[in-house]
């Protein structure tokens, strides 16, 4: 049995590197909802999760309310799971908003119809070489999934990753529950607020992250060890960043010294920040889409640049590369 966390949007920008370290090795992140809406931190924390090495798979919350409505969620899926792995857990997600949203649809999902859709969804989902989970509580293996129907359905395993909070499981829930999701409200280092526990009792030893991006994100840091390093930052023990690509605790404790800046003038900005780091800064801005002069000058232009990636990615847009942004651009 190994520990895990599930996460979406609520749990913000996770650092992965520490989630790793306190003992939790294995992570689902909801990648989006119905019709392929993306979820807001998917790409970052996807990013994170694959750089460090994290056991990940990816869930999506249904809003279908019928069998080609399930099948077009599970492509969205696939095409959102593949971007970072060529084989991980892909689970479908049917809740209550699911049934709601159903409703004010005309539609009430029967057993029959869940079923279904399940089927649906997890086809695509094994057609596309990807492990398929499905997401179920008690009320759902009573009211809506059939799972003997579901499981019969393939020849290869259908993983069940079971809800319930509780301090242990029943007999019969534990030869069912593939993942059990026991708690809403852990703390773990990395995240702030609730987040959800999981225990894993399969090792999904055939997950496949995408190399390439891996070492994408670790010459990502590196350039920022760098960077950092020139400009004169050190680590908690007075030295220089080691120019690795591991975003560790010195990596951290340097990332979280670093604000970047413009100052006010008047009714615009004018340069306030300079450096080695300002012109990495501009050139991650540069590299995703966000056009400013590549100078190690800080000013108005650099400043709005930094606001409208903060916009895009749901950061606090105060126009300053700080922490979380900074943290955010690394694992991008």
């Amino acid at each position: 049995m190994e520990l895990g966390i599930d996460i979406s949007v609520h749990n913000g920008i996770v650092n992965m590197h520490s989630v790793k370290t306190a003992g939790y090795n294995r992570l689902f992140m909801r990648a989006g909802y119905g019709k392929n809406n993306i979820d807001q931190k998917y790409i970052i924390n996807a990013e994170a999760c694959r750089t460090v090495a994290l056991n990940g798979g990816i869930y999506w919350f249904s809003y279908g309310y019928n069998t080609a409505m399930a099948k077009a969620e599970g492509q969205y899926a696939l095409a959102a799971a593949g971007k970072y792995w060529d084989k991980c857990p892909v689970a479908f997600d049917l809740e209550y908003d699911t049934v709601s949203y159903a409703r004010k649809n005309g539609v009430e999902i029967t057993k029959a119809l869940a079923t279904d859709m399940a089927i649906a969804f997890l086809e695509v989902v094994v057609n596309g070489g990807f492990i398929p989970v499905l997401y179920t509580n008690k009320d759902y293996m009573d009211n809506y999934f059939d799972i003997e129907q579901i499981k019969n359905h393939f020849a290869e395993k259908v993983y069940i990753w079971y809800a319930r909070y509780t301090n242990s499981l029943n007999s019969s829930e534990m030869q069912l529950a593939d993942i059990w999701q026991k708690s809403s409200t852990g703390k773990v280092n990395g995240i702030n607020g609730n987040v959800d526990i999981n225990e894993f009792y399969t090792e999904f030893n055939d997950v496949k992250p995408k190399p390439a991006d891996k070492e994408k994100g670790q010459l990502d840091v590196k350039y920022f060890q760098l960077a950092a390093n020139n400009d004169g930052f050190r680590d908690y023990e007075g030295q220089l960043l080691q120019v690795d690509g591991i975003n560790g605790a010195k990596t951290q404790f340097v990332c979280k010294q670093v604000c970047l800046m413009a100052k006010p003038s008047g009714s615009s900005y004018i340069t306030d920040s300079t450096g080695n780091l300002v012109t990495w800064w501009q050139g991650r801005l540069m590299e995703m889409g966000f056009h400013v002069d590549v100078d190690g000058l800080f000013g108005g232009d650099t400043r709005e640049q930094t606001i409208a990636f903060q916009n895009k990615y749901q950061l606090a847009p105060d126009g300053i590369a700080g922490y979380n942004s900074i943290s955010a651009m690394l694992f991008y």
